[in-house]
């Protein structure tokens, strides 16, 4: 089986190639970062097929406009690679390419004959679109909207695939929700360095003996729910506690996170090798998106024995249901696992609730730290990842 990989980014998609050289399955492995990045991953670079001008241009575009100025150019971008990509597909036997770069190599495919698997790893453009839209009117800020080029593109992408992978229920039943056939999901849930994402050495003391610490990971951005995960956290109104903030801010929200008081710790960007240091000092790990495909950074949490409290459109729901169980149901919409909290969307107190759940009450946190340890260990590695999608081409192929 020769599988050929069309990726503008990076995202799982070295992970996904390395599994597949490993099992000896990887044809090429196309995309725009430079060969010499994508050599960590120990892919052997006859099969990379660097197409680096749009790694750099983005990189300018950002610098000079910011995000508003790459929702304008997102379009030329994006077709700029999709277009060259199609010269390097010969002798593909079956392509998996990432959605808003590969309309033309899914359209090379069809013409031969030849399955397709398309990528897509927030939920479908049209609902992502609609939740963006509204909670940026929900907060009264401008929001400058999803280019009509590329999401005409993106559908028409989701016409030409065989099939659609999926990382999570919540991107799966958005697909539904648009009338997208059921058959032609393949949903898949995402990896993680287990030797990298451990458990520390010394765990903190629990939370009842030196106040719950809280800890989120990410942009700290309208999209990752940022104004509910603060709103949850003061209603809490846990003496001792503490929440940090790890990543990036944004212009829209600068004026919220200024007015934080020093409980919320802002950490500011921080690279990947640093995050296990700080996930080590945690009690669970927050998120509270609106909008999220499958957030790594829950998985590398859950591997450093975090208790997740996850909104419904995180793809943590997944991650907490791989243990079995429907979730035991509670106040104000929470529902209840072994290794954390589901919770809606748009609701604070909610998060609030299990906050002042770890906080408060003996042996909790303990006992779900070490079932998200066991969550992690058991289901959560990248050969697993590997594994299904592997399995997933070849029912594929013997069907075409």
């Amino acid at each position: 089986m020769k599988v050929t990989i069309v990726v503008g980014g990076r995202w799982h998609a070295f992970d996904l190639a390395r599994e597949l050289e490993r099992h000896g399955h990887l044809h090429r492995l196309i995309t725009n970062y430079p060969r010499w990045f994508v050599r960590r991953w120990g892919i052997p670079a006859e099969r990379v097929v660097s197409l680096p001008l749009t790694f750099w241009l983005v990189k300018a575009i950002y610098r000079l406009g910011g995000e508003a100025l790459m929702m304008r150019c997102q379009w030329q971008v994006h077709r700029w690679f999709a277009r060259r990509a199609v010269a390097h597909l010969e002798g593909s036997e079956l392509i998996h390419g990432w959605s808003q770069w590969s309309e033309p190599s899914l359209v090379w495919a069809r013409q031969r004959g030849i399955p397709t698997v398309l990528e897509r790893s927030s939920a479908h453009i049209l609902e992502q679109s609609r939740l963006l839209r509204e909670e940026h009117q929900r907060l009264g800020l401008h929001w400058p909207s999803t280019h009509p080029r590329i999401e005409a593109m993106e559908l028409r992408e989701y016409e030409l695939c065989t099939a659609v992978a999926v990382p999570s229920l919540f991107v799966e039943r958005s697909f539904q929700q648009r009338g997208f056939p059921a058959q032609r999901l393949f949903r898949n849930a995402l990896g993680v360095n287990l030797e990298r994402f451990r458990p520390p050495a010394q765990p903190p003391a629990p939370p009842q003996q030196i106040g719950l610490r809280a800890i989120y990971a990410g942009s700290l951005s309208v999209r990752k729910g940022i104004p509910d995960l603060l709103a949850g956290f003061a209603e809490a109104d846990l003496a001792d506690s503490r929440l940090t903030l790890v990543g990036g801010g944004t212009p829209e929200l600068q004026a919220l996170l200024e007015r934080q008081p020093a409980q919320v710790q802002q950490l500011g960007h921080r690279p990947q090798a640093e995050l296990v240091q700080h996930y080590g000092q945690a009690h669970c790990f927050v998120m509270a998106s609106i909008e999220e495909g499958m957030a790594m950074v829950q998985m590398q949490a859950l591997a450093c024995g975090l208790p997740l409290i996850c909104t419904t459109n995180t793809g943590g729901e997944d991650l907490l249901r791989l243990q079995g169980g429907e979730g035991l149901e509670q106040p104000a919409g929470v529902l209840e696992f072994a290794a954390g909290f589901l919770v809606p969307i748009h609701c604070p107190g909610a998060i609030a609730w299990c906050l002042r759940r770890l906080a408060l009450e003996p042996g909790l946190w303990e006992r779900q730290r070490q079932a998200a340890l066991e969550l992690a260990t058991t289901a959560l590695s990248w050969e697993a990842y590997g594994e299904r999608a592997i399995q997933h081409y070849q029912q594929l192929l013997e069907r075409n």
